[in-house]
């Protein structure tokens, strides 16, 4: 018999990064962490009003292969959002 799959919530947080990329003026950097794993991705965008714009989070979020569960939320010029894999991605690469 196969068991169901457990759903795993993860944390995802969006940040400047304090190592910049050589080409970009500003790098915001999201950070998923899965079970003891990191996920990155990068892209030049600078904040606005003292937070991320929601839709280029959930792109990000979704281009690594998660949803976004929670509303993001905007604390010390970081996002911080509940996340989890999306139904038969499997890892990522």
């Amino acid at each position: 018999m196969n068991s169901p799959e457990i759903t795993r919530h993860c944390v995802a947080i969006c940040q400047l990064s304090n190592q910049p990329q050589e080409d970009f003026n500003v790098n915001t950097e999201l950070v998923v962490l899965e079970n003891g794993e990191v996920h990155v991705a990068t892209w030049d965008a600078e904040p606005r009003d003292g937070g991320f714009d929601v839709h280029v989070l959930n792109d990000r979020v979704d281009a690594l292969g998660f949803m976004v569960i929670t509303d993001w939320e905007f604390f010390d010029e970081k996002a911080y959002a509940v996340v989890e894999r999306r139904p038969n991605q499997g890892k990522a690469r």
